[in-house]
């Protein structure tokens, strides 16, 4: 199964628009440096039966490199802009477009490489190891916080999912 640039983008902005996701993941981004469109993708993934494995994961982080590096030297600026006296809004709110624009970016460069991978698919009832390979990914195995976080996210984006 192909996922759609355009799709995934609909996808993460439905799950996103939770308030509680929005901070959990940005809890996950600012504390343990976990990519918040990696862990959209997780969700994704939970939420359609695909089987990400570790080196799979690997993979994809690997393709989002130059573009992660970009976002977080944006995200700084725009974190700069707000906190500047006196705040101008207007180019603020630049900002925050431009990084809205390099998240989608980011966003058709995960979906090219996840294209590129043999992905499995199970049965949505099925047990799915994406999550584990997630977690080891970042290197949240031993940070109960960081894992029930990442559980947190995967269960409200499934029900967020089943009520749309």
């Amino acid at each position: 199964m192909n996922l759609n640039a355009d799709t995934f983008w609909q996808y993460s902005l439905q799950v996103y628009k939770d308030k509680k996701v929005a901070k959990t993941a940005l809890a996950l981004q600012d504390s343990y440096q976990v990519n918040v469109n990696m862990l959209l993708l997780l969700c994704w993934c939970l939420d359609n039966g695909a089987i990400v494995t570790l080196n799979q994961w690997k993979v994809l982080k690997a393709a989002i490199v130059t573009s992660d590096d970009k976002l977080y030297q944006h995200r700084k600026q725009r974190r700069l802009a707000k906190q500047a006296t006196p705040f101008n809004a207007e180019v603020y709110g630049e900002l925050k477009q431009q990084e809205l624009a390099l998240e989608m970016e980011q966003q058709e460069a995960l979906t090219a490489a996840y294209n590129r991978l043999d992905v499995e698919y199970v049965p949505l009832s099925g047990i799915n190891g994406s999550i584990a390979g997630f977690i080891n990914l970042y290197g949240l195995r031993n940070t109960p916080e960081a894992v029930k976080w990442v559980t947190l996210v995967v269960q409200l984006s499934q029900s967020k999912m089943q009520h749309s």
